[in-house]
C-alpha cells in the first residue's frame, strides 16, 4: 500500500489586500495599527482566508513593526506609502524603561490570539515577530528603503550602538513570543526579511546570534512550540543559518544552495515554501505547473507549501484556488 502524505499549506500575507472581504473591512478602518490592536477585527481578518480556502494554518493578523511601537518609536502606516517611522540613531531615542510596560502597549495582540485559539479547531495557529536585524533596519531607515544606506552605515560606524539596540529588540521579541505562546500560538515564525543585506561577520553578529538566542530561549520556555525561521535573501548563508540556529521549519525564498534541501532533511528540519508570488499574477496553466515544480522539488523533504514571500495585492483569487487544488491533489510516498 502506498503511504500518502498530506502536504499542509498556507500563504504568507494570506490575510490581506487581495481578499475583497479584507478590503471591505479595511475601508471602514483606515488606521492600520489600530486595526492590529483591535482583537475582534484582527481575529476576524486572521480567519478570513481560512473561511474562504480552508487552509491548514491560521496566522495572526498583525505587523512586525508593533515592536518599534512598543519601544516608544513613532510608527505610522500611510496610504500608498507603507510604514513611516521616526528614525532613530541611538538607543536613547527609545522609551524602554520596562519590558512589561512596553509589552502592555501591544497587549491586545495576545487577546487576538486567545480568540483565535478558541476558534481554531484542528488548525495550527501561527504567531510571529520580525527578526531583530529586520526590525532595526526599519527603525533606522524610517520605513522601507531601496538602498538601505542608513542601516549599512549605522552598523559599520556605530557597531556598539547597533549591537545594544539589537539586544533590546531581541529581549522584547523573546518575551513577546512567549506571551503569544501562552495565548495559544502553536507555531511562531521569525521573519528576518532583510537577512540578505549582510555578509560574513555582520551576518554572524546581527543575524545568526540574535536568532540563535530567540530559538534557544523559546525552546527552553516551550519545547513543543514549533519555530519557523525565514532568513530571506541569505543565499549561501542559508547553510550557515541551518547549522547554527535551531529551527523546526526553515522557510525559503527562490535562491538557496542546491544542497540545502538535503541538509535540512538530514537535520530533520521541515522546508517551507517556495512558490514565487509573481506566478500568482499570471494566467493559464502556468500556476499549476509552477506549483507542481515546487512540490516535486521538495518531495523528499517534510514540506509545508507556501510562497517565497507574501501574497501580492493584485493576486487573483482563482489562482490561489488553483494552487490549493494542486497541493491537495498531490500525493507523495516517503
Amino acid at each position: 500500500m502506498k503511504l500518502v502524505n498530506k502536504i499542509p499549506i498556507w500563504f504568507m500575507r494570506q490575510a490581506g489586500r487581495y481578499l475583497p472581504e479584507y478590503m471591505e473591512l479595511r475601508s471602514k478602518n483606515s488606521d492600520f495599527l489600530k486595526l492590529c490592536f483591535d482583537p475582534d477585527l484582527a481575529s476576524e481578518i486572521s480567519l478570513q482566508p481560512i473561511k474562504r480556502f480552508d487552509l491548514d494554518f491560521i496566522i495572526l493578523f498583525s505587523d512586525i513593526l508593533v515592536i518599534p511601537h512598543a519601544l516608544g518609536q513613532e510608527v505610522k502606516f500611510l496610504k500608498n506609502h507603507g510604514p513611516l517611522l521616526k528614525c532613530i540613531t541611538s538607543k536613547r531615542d527609545l522609551n524602554y524603561a520596562s519590558l512589561n510596560k512596553s509589552l502592555d502597549k501591544i497587549s491586545n495582540i495576545f487577546e487576538t490570539l486567545k480568540i483565535l485559539h478558541a476558534k481554531k479547531r484542528k488548525k495550527n495557529l501561527i504567531g510571529f515577530c520580525g527578526g531583530p536585524f529586520t526590525v532595526l533596519n526599519y527603525m533606522v531607515e524610517g520605513g522601507t528603503s531601496k538602498t538601505h544606506s542608513k542601516i549599512k552605515t549605522f552598523i559599520k560606524d556605530n557597531k556598539n550602538e547597533a549591537t545594544d539596540i539589537i539586544k533590546i529588540i531581541t529581549e522584547i521579541s523573546i518575551e513577546y513570543l512567549k506571551r503569544q505562546i501562552k495565548s495559544g500560538a502553536d507555531y511562531i515564525q521569525i521573519f528576518e526579511s532583510w537577512a540578505g543585506l549582510l555578509e560574513k561577520e555582520e551576518y554572524i553578529d546581527f543575524i545568526i546570534k540574535p536568532n540563535q538566542q530567540i530559538s534557544e530561549e523559546i525552546k527552553e520556555f516551550s519545547k513543543n512550540t514549533k519555530i519557523i525561521h525565514f532568513p530571506r535573501g541569505s543565499r549561501k548563508n542559508y547553510k550557515t543559518f541551518a547549522e547554527e540556529v535551531k529551527c523546526d521549519v526553515m522557510s525559503l525564498d527562490l535562491t538557496y544552495p542546491k544542497e540545502l534541501p538535503s541538509i535540512l532533511r538530514e537535520k530533520g528540519i521541515t522546508v517551507q515554501g517556495n512558490l514565487d508570488p509573481q506566478e500568482l499574477l499570471k494566467d493559464g496553466e502556468r500556476v499549476e505547473e509552477k506549483t507542481k515544480e515546487v512540490l516535486d522539488k521538495f518531495k523528499k523533504n517534510n514540506h509545508i507549501f507556501n510562497l517565497s514571500h507574501g501574497i501580492l495585492p493584485k493576486t487573483k483569487i482563482s489562482n490561489i484556488e488553483k494552487v490549493i487544488k494542486v497541493v491537495r491533489d498531490y500525493e507523495t510516498s516517503k
